[in-house]
């Protein structure tokens, strides 16, 4: 498969219903014809792989990726690891950043283009597009008789290791990890590697995750590899002292490899170690003590949440808190970000929440000072998303459960809608009859008594309502999901919102000051500048082509979405956007955050580039500034 086969295949894996090959072509900017041959080749390959799930085709209605149960996870998974063999060239840009940061000896685009089985004017085409990359993160390639990478030491590792973890670790490990020595990693060495990892787990007393054990194995080599050609870290703060099995670990890696390791280099592996995912065990949360400043912190998490929604958070959140105030410190300390892979889907899928819980988080002094990267921020949200369920304190929503079947299925219905949907509760099971009755009846109240109505058959009234089959399963209650938020006493309304262009002012001026500015100058929030870039970098990310940042504080005047052209495609984070989308809550507002944020997702896909492309500016999306 190619890339485009590989994201209708995902666009397939995503689609709860048949779909038309033209919506499949709009999403994909391709012909219907290039849809239907590509759903051949998709079938091709599934066969191969040994899957029994295979597209569907209906006249009339389109395409459609029957899913055999059990194979969404393995379908997903094999999915990703050949979206690499898909993009042969991100993989010659993979191994261009090794030969360039890790490889010794001098560099030409000849030398490149023989390496990497290619021709000399490709190479030069990358070495363009590389200095157009590396410069907003201070890294410069300069090119002349031969070609150099220059910058910060501890930049550009994190850039080469931010190169490599773009990918599945799968990927990595088979095609490009081997030549990351220049001759590769003998089986010695690579024991060598292994054992360094298991000795820093027992100094720590805890197991890394099996993903944190090999980025730790990569550091390492690429440490390793940079210190042979002369580049060392020979200064790095910590905030704790050398232990001895990383003071030992200096002499042997000294020894082993013949080189000079700095007291730096070890406090910045031992710092990076604590970084690492553990394998977060009860037991082992039970055992781990964070330290008292981290968990003064998530006491002041936990005491600002118990006042703003009046409901005790049980003392069970206090380490776990801790914990990620405590890891992301240590981060935010030795300039180490990890990506969270969960982040978009904290503050894209669950919007409404992340919005709601990130209104009262901004406030807390403390934690504005810990100044923790966004990702981190995400995290600490994922820990609190079950006592916002508890505390319920946005609006449920009243559904009528219309039925015409036995009292077996009225009442598995009411209980399996209410415990997988928290946002809905079923006020009342009528009937069908009494439905159509109340239609007849234009005076009748039964309305009323509902925003919306749930079906296990279409019904003819002029009401908004879900219809789901009789299992209720996971389709359903994504539908009724989906669905319920834009709904307000029996009538779908809509988001406020405008549309204008980004004034970006003097050549050099920030995306971040550009939005501040237009939003104070059309009356859209009072805030000061600090405070706004502070929200900024906590609370934004990119979908597809769209900036997006979502604001529910002090300070917003008013519910409404703002969507600002950028001038060309501008430069935000490592990626080039083409718009910003603003939504805008104010405190006095944020009962009914769920309705706002799903309307402005309705938004963002009818005015907005959401869609999930991969091109060159999401392969470096996530590298640290």
């Amino acid at each position: 498969m190619n890339v485009r086969q590989g994201a209708l295949l995902r666009e397939l894996l995503e689609a709860s219903e048949f779909q038309t090959c033209d919506h499949f072509a709009s999403r994909l900017g391709c012909s219907e014809k290039t849809v239907r041959n590509d759903a051949k080749v998709i079938s091709t390959f599934l066969r191969h792989e040994g899957f029994t799930s295979h597209i569907v085709g209906k006249r009339g209605a389109g395409l459609r990726l029957v899913l055999v149960q059990g194979e969404d996870n393995r379908l997903a998974r094999v999915l990703e690891e050949s979206e690499f063999s898909m993009q042969p060239r991100f993989e010659r840009l993979c191994q261009e950043m090794i030969v360039f940061a890790c490889s010794p000896g001098t560099h030409t685009a000849e030398s490149l283009a023989r390496r990497l089985y290619t021709n000399k004017q490709q190479i030069q085409a990358d070495l363009r597009w590389w200095q157009r990359t590396l410069s907003p993160y201070g890294i410069a390639l300069t090119t002349g008789r031969s070609i150099t990478l220059e910058g910060a030491e501890w930049v550009v590792r994190g850039f080469v290791m931010s190169v490599l973890f773009s990918f599945s670790a799968r990927a990595i490990k088979q095609r490009i990890e081997p030549s990351l020595t220049g001759e590769g990693v003998s089986e010695y060495d690579q024991t060598f590697y292994e054992r360094c990892i298991d000795e820093a787990q027992e100094s720590l007393g805890f197991r890394f995750s099996s993903n944190a054990q090999w980025q730790l194995t990569v550091y390492l080599k690429i440490a390793v590899a940079r210190i042979r050609l002369g580049y060392t870290i020979m200064t790095h703060t910590s905030h704790r002292v050398l232990s001895p099995c990383f003071a030992d670990m200096r002499t042997r890696l000294e020894r082993h490899f013949g080189i000079t390791v700095s007291l730096a280099e070890m406090h910045l592996l031992q710092d990076m170690a604590d970084c690492c995912t553990w394998q977060w065990s009860s037991k082992l949360m039970e055992q781990y003590v964070p330290d008292e400043h981290a968990l003064n912190i998530a006491r002041e998490i936990v005491r600002a949440l118990a006042d703003s929604f009046q409901s005790e958070v049980s003392a069970s959140y206090v380490k776990p808190l801790g914990i990620l105030v405590e890891s992301g410190l240590t981060r935010r300390a030795c300039g180490f970000t990890i990506s969270n892979p969960n982040e978009l889907a904290v503050k894209y899928d669950t919007m409404d929440s992340f919005c709601l819980l990130s209104s009262v988080l901004v406030d807390v002094a403390p934690v504005r000072e810990a100044s923790l990267h966004g990702s981190d921020y995400a995290r600490i949200v994922l820990v609190l998303l079950e006592y916002l369920e508890q505390v319920d304190y946005q609006r449920r929503y009243r559904a009528g459960l219309v039925v015409n079947c036995g009292i077996d299925l009225a009442l598995y219905g009411k209980h399996r809608i209410e415990k997988l949907v928290s946002k809905v509760r079923v006020a009342d099971i009528v009937t069908e009859d009494e439905v159509q009755m109340a239609c007849a009846k234009s005076s009748s109240g039964l309305f009323d008594r509902f925003d919306f109505l749930i079906s296990f058959e279409p019904l003819a009234v002029d009401f908004p309502s879900v219809v789901v089959s009789s299992t209720v399963d996971e389709r359903d209650i994504e539908r009724i999901v989906a669905a319920i938020p834009l709904w307000k006493s029996g009538h779908e309304t809509g988001l406020p919102w405008v549309h204008r262009k980004l004034k970006r002012g003097l050549k050099g001026v920030s995306v971040v000051r550009s939005l501040y500015d237009g939003l104070v100058e059309d009356g859209e929030i009072d805030l000061t500048y600090e405070r706004f870039v502070w929200l900024f970098e906590t609370l934004w990310f990119v979908k597809g082509r769209t900036l997006v940042l979502p604001l529910c504080c002090s300070g917003v005047r008013r519910t409404r979405a703002v969507l600002y052209q950028m001038e060309g495609d501008a430069q935000a984070f490592g990626k080039h956007c083409s718009m910003a989308a603003v939504l805008l809550v104010p405190l006095s507002d944020r009962g009914d955050l769920t309705p706002a944020t799903e309307r402005f997702k309705r938004v963002l896909e009818a005015h907005a580039d959401i869609a999930d492309t991969v091109d060159d500016d999401d392969f470096f999306g996530n590298f640290p500034e």
